[in-house]
């Protein structure tokens, strides 16, 4: 499954970082009015707007060509059109203009996680960690290098168990830090069915599905998590459920194609549930959901078959 789905980064920047310091010394009307103006049209969230938003930026930092805060607009805005190198090489002005901006040093990190690039998304996040010990979104980041780049569960579990824990304050801060905190517990399950803990997994799985009934990838990893734990009716209950969500995305898709691999293995493997006939159905509804016999992924399901003396598809 994809688990590295990025939040938005407008969401990320406004959440961290509702006002940024207003420059010193000869302010004029004109700086303050361009940034506001290009922030209002990241707000709007459309390209073109964002490309807009874009010479807004670049208009005040011709009025202040040191301005870190132009900088990290411009930085954010290009991270938000996916254009990471030029996202990156923004991030880093801003924070040669104030090494002590540290949702400069954030923006820069994320960017970097974006590219898979973990040795130096750690480095500025740990850096944006110095500056803000306590922010959510510098821990929450910090626990993706962790898992993803850094195959460290336990050092992610840390940072985003601090997130979670400090849910009842950042969510009366701001609303939109809900959706922060139930994707650190999701983390946070991950982490625990990587380390084997399947209750402490299921839990956290649990607690994702009770705020957001529809959350279809903690839906899959609990029943993952109830497979492992010989609870092989429960996860066939909610494996056949999932079978119904809509195929209207890439992402639904990929979780259906596994949905049917793992209800195949239960029809298999499990003593109470083993049905060939049912296994079977499952293993070709997954050749079809990947669309192309020659695809890859197919060569273990061969191998998986040949194993468990079934025909192919």
């Amino acid at each position: 499954m994809n688990r590295f789905l990025p939040l938005c980064v407008f969401i990320v920047a406004s959440a961290l970082f509702p006002a940024l310091a207003v420059g010193i010394g000869d302010d004029t009307q004109k700086y303050r009015a361009d940034l506001n103006e290009g922030i209002a049209l990241i707000r709007e969230g459309s390209h073109d707007d964002l490309i807009r938003a874009i010479a807004k930026f670049k208009a005040a930092l011709k009025l202040r060509p040191e301005s870190a805060e132009a900088y990290y607009w411009i930085a954010l805005t290009y991270s938000d059109l996916n254009n990471y190198p030029r996202a990156a090489d923004n991030a880093k002005d801003a924070t040669i203009y104030d090494d002590r901006l540290a949702e400069a040093w954030l923006l820069w990190g994320q960017v970097l996680l974006y590219q898979k690039d973990w040795d130096e998304a750690l480095k500025k996040l740990e850096t944006a960690s110095r500056l803000a010990p306590d922010d959510p979104l510098v821990l929450f980041n910090l626990g993706r290098v962790y898992y993803h780049g850094l195959k460290d569960p336990g050092a992610a579990y840390s940072r985003f168990n601090r997130v979670w824990q400090s849910g009842q304050t950042l969510r009366r801060e701001n609303p939109e830090n809900a959706l922060l905190v139930l994707r650190a517990r999701l983390y946070m399950g991950y982490c625990e069915f990587d380390r084997g803990q399947w209750t402490n997994a299921a839990n956290a799985f649990q607690d994702v599905l009770r705020e957001q009934p529809n959350n279809y990838d903690a839906a899959l990893r609990l029943a993952l998590t109830y497979a492992k734990s010989d609870r092989h009716g429960e996860a066939e209950r909610i494996l056949q459920s999932l079978l119904s969500i809509p195929r209207d995305s890439a992402i639904n898709r990929q979780l259906l194609t596994e949905t049917n691999l793992q209800l195949a293995d239960l029809y298999l493997k499990s003593p109470a549930l083993r049905n060939r006939l049912f296994a079977l159905t499952h293993l070709r509804e997954f050749v079809n959901l990947i669309g192309d016999i020659t695809h890859p992924a197919l060569e273990p399901v061969r191998e998986y078959l040949a194993q468990h003396d079934i025909p192919e598809y």
